[in-house]
């Protein structure tokens, strides 16, 4: 993977993660409102397999390909190497 490959997984990544911020707010704001005791693992609980829980998940996995997978060299022809002078 390139540094541009690399620089473009890591910020789509974040994009995908603000996504999910935004709508978990929404979620929690909406659930928030139609329950009069709120409890976070249940919030949590209900949050499973929704869209905002897959951004996250997919915006992470982004994130850390972008920050894991090493830089690709690329090859270089030597000018010292003997098979390629022009004795």
């Amino acid at each position: 993977m390139t540094v541009i490959g690399k620089a473009a997984a890591v910020l789509a990544g974040a994009q995908l993660l603000a996504s999910a911020a935004v709508l978990l707010i929404l979620d929690l704001n909406a659930y928030n409102h139609m329950s009069g005791d709120f409890s976070w693992p249940v919030f949590m609980k209900s949050v499973i397999g929704t869209l905002p829980f897959y951004l996250a998940l997919a915006g992470s996995f982004l994130i850390l390909a972008g920050g894991l997978i090493p830089v690709r060299k690329k090859k270089r022809i030597s000018v010292q190497d003997r098979e390629h002078s022009l004795k």
